[in-house]
This record gives structure tokens, sequence and C-alpha cells, in this order.
């Protein structure tokens, strides 16, 4: 289950507790990164997008062929 984190939450949680377990919260997970587009350093925005970049990017490493997706 991925869940997004708020602006109030983003601030006090490692960037790194996002996590991406299934194809639907990856493509949420990138969904949201090109919402939050290039946000101000040291906003909550900029705190979440670098957490759900590194789920992406472990989601990413553990699937890089298209049949172990599904």
């Amino acid at each position: 289950m991925f869940s997004f984190l708020t602006p109030t939450e983003a601030v006090d949680i490692d960037p790194k507790r996002a996590i991406v377990r299934c194809v639907d919260d990856y493509e949420r997970a990138t969904q949201r990164v090109l919402e939050l587009g290039n946000p101000e350093a040291g906003t909550p925005e900029e705190i979440e997008l670098i957490g759900l970049i590194e789920a992406i990017e472990k989601w990413e490493a553990r699937h890089d062929d298209v049949e172990g997706w599904e």
C-alpha cells in the first residue's frame, strides 16, 4: 500500500519512508512526482519528492525487467 504524505506529515517524517509495493503504487508515485514538479528547497513538498523518488528508484532496481512488474 502506498500512502502520500501530507505537507505537515512530510516535515516530521524521514523521506525514505515512502514505499512502492506494486505496479499501482509505482504509477501513483510517478504521477505524484509529476504533480510536485520542482518544489523549493526545504519545503515539505521537496521532502515528499525526495522520498518518492527514492521509493521509485528502489522499485525500479528490483524490477528491472518488464515481466517482473506483475
